[in-house]
């Protein structure tokens, strides 16, 4: 299964604003491929940085918590709010809709 993650954190917590952060990001970041592999996560996508302080990365798994362990050891809850979307492909989703009785 899919799951998108959207990491959102403060500007003061920022790694552009606050040097602790900025040291966390630094010593973890290239490290990220080696934390999901251990985890049984593979990174389809991101991670993806943006000026909304906010982190975007897409994964896939078999179990939810699989990713629960990629992102305490990414330690990713320590300096932001996490959501974890489970998703699907759009050729799943398409063929969740076609399965299903319209209710209008």
């Amino acid at each position: 299964m899919h799951f998108v993650l959207l990491a959102t954190h403060t500007p003061d917590t920022c790694p552009t604003a606050n040097a602790t952060t900025r040291d966390l990001l630094l010593k973890i970041a290239p490290d990220l491929p080696n934390l999901a592999q251990k985890a049984g996560v593979d990174i389809v996508a991101g991670p993806f940085v943006n000026r909304e302080h906010t982190v975007v990365v897409v994964v896939r798994s078999d179990k939810a918590e699989s990713v629960d362990r990629f992102l305490m050891e990414a330690r990713f809850p320590q300096w932001n709010s996490v959501r974890v979307l489970p998703s699907l492909t759009m050729e799943e989703g398409l063929a969740e809709v076609q399965a299903q009785t319209p209710i209008f």
